[in-house]
């Protein structure tokens, strides 16, 4: 077994440690409380490390193994469900005019998410053109009324 193999780029470790060789990252793991040692990502990290030590396997898929396990710790987002209030805010913005940022904004979701709703919820923003053709018509009917 070569538990000094490096790796091509070192892995800078959560613990503020950079880690250049397997007996680096398998320090790093003996330390972390069992619940993380024993989750899928950390297992499949240290098959890839004993493979890599054995000469079975690479040191490269050891590394990215590690990496993924390493990016487990960040917070995954989940979807979150339109309330009906919520629904009901998002028909009346449409309703009213208002732009999809604005209801973005009123409703802390993105842009993007606002108007896919909108679509499927049967009243969908009307397109940028149209509201801007609108927008001039308006301004030309205010122009025409006040030149008389």
């Amino acid at each position: 077994m070569s538990w000094d193999s490096q790796f091509a780029e070192p892995i800078h470790l959560p613990n503020n440690v950079i880690a250049t060789t397997l007996r680096h990252v398998m320090a790093y793991v003996s330390e972390l409380p069992e619940a993380e040692r024993t989750s899928r990502e950390w297992q499949n990290a240290c098959k890839h490390i004993l493979e890599a030590a054995d000469q079975v396997g690479s040191v490269w898929f050891a590394r990215i193994a590690i990496i993924q396990a390493i990016k487990r710790r960040t917070p995954h987002f989940r979807r979150r469900s339109w309330s009906p209030e919520e629904l009901r805010l998002l028909n009346k913005l449409v309703v009213d005019g208002a732009s999809p940022r604005t209801a973005a904004e009123a409703l802390n979701r993105s842009k993007e998410t606002v108007r896919t709703k909108a679509r499927r919820a049967g009243c969908p923003f009307p397109r940028r053109d149209g509201v801007k053709r609108q927008r001039l018509l308006k301004q030309e009917g205010a122009e025409h009324r006040g030149a008389f």
